[in-house]
């Protein structure tokens, strides 16, 4: 069984069952809720942290990215920006972000932004200014609001970035050699592959170059490592991925084994299989032949099966 790292993952207060939103409700999301189990959470409620009272008057988005209170016509976007530099300048090495959908601070991508002052003239969506300062400062890590991560696919990946990168951190605060860095990446090899075999073959002569200046090394590999997850893998990367490490099998499965795995995987491609589903069948057959190099890999079992049966 594999020993998954607990990530560090910073929460907006009100997905970690804190009752700080406007009007002092409690949100319920079972997706944040069972994370809480698996991650190490740094909660923040960038609204109260500047003062902002629960309950309290909403505040808005006005274009021009100012966060406006129109009840009271206070323009708070100076206070929300220091906030935000000095919560990020202060937080430890974290490993990823989830945020609250459509919030005014927090929100990633569907924040409401208003013509006026006042709410009344919708202008569009965008970003909230925490979530803004955040996505600025960590470009390579998974930032997201509970609202997207209803998606299936941008909650895997997401699942996918968080619990790896976590791993990464826990392996870069204790690698000592060269030999530590080739077990890590070999163990990573199929999951970075699914995300850019451009990445994975940088990667690979990095690793072999290693020898040369391992501390550069292992910092140029971290950034690469990030680089590489940061793209959501398309249904063909997956596919490959899923062929190549059949081939590692191919010599001891059947011919219909491996005439029925090629099927499903077309299955997979035109959206009738899920991913996991073939994943689950390669890791039995890893089993089966006692094949330690694909137990080990990542790829197979990427973060814990519990989060993947979250009903949203």
């Amino acid at each position: 069984m594999r020993i998954f790292p607990k990530p560090r993952l910073v929460v907006s207060a009100c997905l970690d069952l804190q009752p700080v939103r406007y009007n002092g409700e409690v949100v319920k999301d079972p997706f944040a809720i069972k994370l809480r189990e698996y991650c190490q959470i740094i909660s923040v409620c960038p609204e109260v942290s500047i003062g902002l009272g629960v309950p309290r008057d909403k505040v808005i988005i006005q274009k021009g990215v100012r966060l406006i209170q129109p009840t009271t016509g206070r323009d708070l976007t100076q206070l929300m920006l220091s906030f935000s530099r000095e919560f990020l300048d202060g937080l430890d090495t974290v490993d990823g972000f989830l945020l609250k959908s459509k919030s005014p601070s927090c929100g990633v991508s569907n924040a409401r932004i208003y013509k006026d002052a006042y709410g009344e003239e919708f202008y569009g969506r965008g970003k909230g200014l925490f979530a803004t300062q955040v996505l600025e400062r960590y470009k390579l890590l998974p930032v997201e609001d509970e609202g997207r991560l209803k998606n299936k696919e941008l909650r895997e990946h997401f699942l996918v970035r968080l619990f790896a990168i976590a791993e990464l951190r826990e392996f870069l605060s204790k690698a000592q050699d060269v030999k530590d860095l080739v077990e890590f990446h070999s163990r990573y090899k199929y999951l970075i592959m699914a995300h850019s075999q451009e990445k994975l073959k940088q990667m690979g002569k990095l690793v072999a170059e290693a020898k040369k200046n391992f501390k550069e090394a292992i910092s140029r590999y971290r950034i690469l490592f990030m680089d590489a997850l940061k793209r959501r893998p398309t249904k063909g990367q997956h596919a490959n991925t899923l062929l190549h490490i059949m081939g590692h099998l191919s010599s001891k499965l059947k011919k219909s084994e491996k005439e029925h795995f090629y099927s499903l995987v077309e299955s997979y491609k035109t959206g009738q299989k899920d991913l996991c589903t073939l994943l689950e069948i390669l890791k039995s057959w890893s089993y089966r032949f006692d094949e330690k190099y694909l137990t080990d890999q990542v790829y197979l079992e990427p973060y814990p099966s519990a989060l993947n049966v979250i009903q949203q």
